[in-house]
């Protein structure tokens, strides 16, 4: 259904990749070379979205205690070339269904953050507060060097 869904707006290419980590029984990585915005969703459809929405979630249900890791990349956002990567690692079912829930909400507040990224970031990696439920941006990377987002601001290791 993942595979079907994607393939009517982008070109797919699945993989079959060992588990790179003991706690989780499987993993989805969904990269989409495609801007996080507003013409995201209106381009490939709020109904394709929750299509793979409702899929992913119906995995988690499925593996249970085991563990899904799901990462959803979104290539080239902001003014430079900035992926934007929102992992879902939470152990408990409604959390992760809150987590992947409010990624679209994000539309609005995702450009005013990437006005403050580091110089030359390449890759920002969100995180999912189950206590506020909410994203936040967590670690900037930019050639060797790993920023980290804190109080408000972007940080060196």
């Amino acid at each position: 259904m993942i595979y079907d869904t994607l393939r009517r707006s982008f070109e797919v290419a699945e993989k079959q990749m060992q588990p790179d980590d003991p706690q989780y029984v499987s993993m989805i990585e969904i990269w989409f070379p495609a801007r996080f915005g507003e013409s995201f969703f209106q381009d490939f459809t709020m109904d394709s979205w929750f299509k793979i929405k409702g899929v992913i979630k119906d995995v988690k249900r499925r593996r249970g205690r085991k563990g899904l890791k799901v990462f959803i990349r979104f290539a080239s956002s902001g003014g430079e070339s900035v992926d934007l990567i929102f992992p879902l690692l939470s152990r408990g079912d409604r959390q992760f269904e809150m987590g992947i829930e409010k990624i679209e909400y994000l539309v609005d507040i995702i450009p005013v953050q990437l006005k403050t990224i580091p110089p030359k970031a390449e890759e920002i990696w969100y995180s999912y507060d189950e206590a506020s439920f909410r994203w936040s941006p967590a670690i900037a990377k930019s050639d060797n060097v790993n920023y980290l987002f804190k109080n408000s601001e972007w940080k060196t290791k």
